[in-house]
């Protein structure tokens, strides 16, 4: 009866069949049922810890609340990325279970939880993105990654699906959360960095913090430029976030964030499947058509990123105040935020130069506490949000990488408006149970000053969630949830970018039941999900056709089903009282995404889909490190094994090949104060394809698709902190 997997139109929850081979080799680190510290440590209540201030509380603390969450979320500490070179937070997450991240372009990573933002570009979509519980995903929907610097980050939240909730979150993937260091926070009041490595490439990061009565300050700068490894991919990039706060007589603490950065990379584009595994460095190739006869005319449409100078240029200053007023057994917190966006970003001669300013302006309330509800203890929640933004986008005509005639000019306005609500019951000890709802009303205006390519789209929807909580030991927790997702399109997708005339998308809806398991004991730590979606309008991302995959359109794909296996186990090979400690930290994710129908208006074509796979993201990823700890040094080995890549298009007649890369990092502290570290990455210079601009059926269309994974790549470093 197993074999029913294999039908899409018989296909179940059953699916965990597929996996079951799979489970006695799978490890991972970072759900929040499992942590690296030593297993006798009571991993559900931690004692003794005391909440620094009311904005700002330390990874233990919030591993402690996260605990309360009926289902799959995620915790990453610092620790675990920052001596591995990550470039992006899509780097700081590939430990984490159900979390799927490739690289598009340098600096550039495309992050999907749940196959949400499937095949986004690179204004990404399907997960609501803070920091310090601040939004930084914009009113318009979608998310600049850009925007994250990996060396001013403490830790990280994951809240898949639904249970992003307590941050309003509705949307398929979930929520993350970005914790910056504080004052408060951080260990070191000085910190200085350099490294470098492969493809000519610098960082330097240094950071200063200081609590002083009732003042604290962090300040993080970051510079890195490097080559790249393929021609037109260099990256010249400067971040610097600080976070100040203050602490009343009264109690009451408010705390003001500061972002200002510039990123700018080089754009190579994306190569053909022959170029993509033969000659993996090269940028795009000039699309050209012709001869039609021998002898005949050969027409260029497009000279390629090099002649174009294809790149992206990015500026963001963000203000945010988080402001938290006690109330006795109740607790408000109130902010509010500006940021001014502005982007350069040269691509095709078709799409020409984009060349945009944004202004944004929101604000947020969360009221909190604890009461009785018929003699039971009751946690409570209430929150609400708004948001606005005014962009004003120009396309130019890309003459050689400089601006042309201005081609089209449009005034864009975005606004959102959120409430929703929370109620965490404890019904007996060990048995607790959330009611929560959300409410979200959005708009999305395009209005085009110099064509005729008007248009906007309003949506609204109720979203419920209902979810049960078992402690099931002492150091273990069952868990399992329904709830409604919803998600209306960007202002990206309504317009491709603003490259295409408006199209007026439904917004994306979703059912999703989710049942769980995690938890710790002396040897083994763990933290399982299962989980299936049925979802209605599905956004479908689809390449054009002759522009080296840098032009997608949006489309609805009518019925689908996203399910899926999040799976992490530790796996403490020493007992962690030993010098030297042995651990094996591996995850595996399974992605079983298909239609259910035939989509009605896919790139107005009709295609037979039903049953057929999504595609850009593959069914099986195991990532795994074995890894060695003295309280000196480290030294560990990792792994990431694609079995069978994507498909390349929706009728499933292309499959990309699958891969193995192997890295090695090591770290030693030379002192207390100073550390050197290295990391090696894609040892065996496998050549592998880690993204693909999907399309519709590439055996009939073919075309340049597929971008190349990097390379070989040594990295190397220096810390200081005191």
């Amino acid at each position: 009866m197993f074999t029913t997997c294999q039908g899409a139109q018989l296909r179940t929850l059953l699916f965990c069949t597929a996996i079951v081979p799979f489970l006695p080799s799978l490890a991972s680190a970072q759900g929040v049922g499992q942590r690296t510290e030593t297993p006798e440590q009571d991993i559900i209540v931690v004692e003794g810890k005391a909440i620094l201030s009311q904005t700002a509380i330390g990874a233990e603390e919030a591993r402690r609340e996260l605990k309360t969450v009926p289902g799959a979320i995620g915790l990453v500490e610092a620790e675990v990325f920052l001596d591995d070179f990550a470039q992006s937070i899509g780097d700081t997450l590939l430990f984490t279970p159900g979390v799927f991240a490739d690289t598009s372009a340098q600096r550039e990573a495309r992050l999907s939880i749940r196959g949400s933002g499937l095949n986004s570009g690179f204004e990404r979509r399907g997960l609501t993105v803070r920091r310090d519980g601040v939004p930084i995903s914009r009113a318009s929907g979608s998310t600049e990654f850009q925007e994250v610097d990996p060396l001013t980050i403490d830790y990280i939240e994951v809240y898949k699906g639904a249970n992003g909730l307590a941050y309003g979150a509705a949307s398929l993937g979930g929520a993350i959360n970005i914790v910056t260091p504080t004052g408060l926070t951080q260990k070191e009041r000085f910190t200085a960095r350099m490294e470098g490595g492969s493809f000519g490439t610098v960082r330097a990061s240094a950071s200063a913090a200081s609590a002083d009565g009732p003042w604290d300050l962090y300040v993080g700068t970051t510079g890195l430029q490097s080559d790249g490894y393929r021609e037109q991919s260099a990256v010249n990039s400067v971040y610097n976030h600080t976070n100040l706060g203050y602490r009343f007589g009264s109690g009451v603490e408010t705390r003001f964030y500061l972002t200002a950065l510039s990123d700018n990379f080089e754009l190579a584009g994306a190569l053909s499947f022959d170029d993509a595994l033969n000659d993996p460095t090269s940028a795009g190739r000039p699309v050209t058509i012709g001869p039609f006869f021998p002898g005949g005319p050969v027409t260029v449409l497009d000279p390629g990123p090099v002649a174009d100078d294809w790149d992206r240029n990015l500026d963001v200053v963000r203000l945010a105040n988080k402001t938290v007023v006690p109330l006795g057994e109740a607790s408000l917190e109130l902010g509010a935020w500006y940021a001014y966006r502005d982007l350069d970003h040269a691509i095709t001669r078709f799409a020409g130069i984009i060349d945009q300013q944004e202004d944004e302006f929101g604000g947020f309330f969360r009221f909190s506490g604890d009461a009785s509800l018929g003699g039971l203890p009751v946690s409570w929640l209430v929150g609400g949000e708004g948001a606005t933004s005014t962009n004003d986008a120009k396309r130019f005509e890309n003459i050689d990488g400089s601006n042309g005639n201005l081609r089209a000019r449009s005034d864009q306005k975005a606004s959102n408006l959120l409430a929703y609500g929370q109620l965490d019951i404890e019904m007996t000890s060990r048995l607790s149970a959330i009611l929560g709802a959300q409410y979200l009303s959005t708009r999305r205006e395009n209005e085009d000053v110099l064509n005729t390519a008007n248009g906007e789209r309003e949506d609204e929807a109720f979203n419920p969630r209902f979810g049960l909580l078992y402690q099931a030991s002492e150091n273990s927790q069952l868990f399992a949830n329904v709830s409604k997702s919803f998600e209306p399109a960007t202002i990206s997708d309504l317009t491709a970018g603003g490259i295409l005339d408006f199209t007026p998308l439904r917004a994306q809806e979703a059912w999703t039941a989710e049942i769980g398991y995690r938890g710790q004991s002396r040897y083994l730590a763990w933290d399982i999900a299962f989980y299936r979606s049925w979802i209605e309008d599905e956004f479908v991302d689809l390449a054009q056709e002759g522009f080296n995959g840098a032009v997608t359109a949006t489309f609805n794909a009518d019925e689908t089903v996203h399910q899926g296996a999040e799976v992490g186990v530790d796996v403490f090979l020493t007992p962690q009282e030993r010098e030297v400690r042995l651990l094996w930290r591996n995850i595996y994710t399974f992605n079983d995404f298909f239609f259910t129908s035939n989509p009605s208006d896919l790139d107005g074509q009709s295609f037979q889909l039903d049953g057929n796979e999504l595609a850009g993201v593959p069914r099986h990823v195991y990532i795994g490190e074995l890894r060695a700890e003295h309280d000196r040094w480290y030294a560990a080995l990792n792994l990431r094994y694609i079995p069978d890549g994507p498909f390349a298009d929706y009728t499933n007649s292309f499959e990309v090949p699958g891969y193995e890369l192997l890295g090695v990092t090591a770290g030693f502290d030379v002192t207390e104060k100073v550390r050197v570290f290295a990391s090696a990455e894609n040892l065996t210079d496998e050549v592998y394809i880690s993204n693909v601009a999907t399309v519709a059926d590439f055996e009939r269309q073919g075309g340049n698709i597929f971008t190349p994974g990097q390379g070989r790549g040594f990295f190397g470093g220096v810390s200081v902190g005191f």
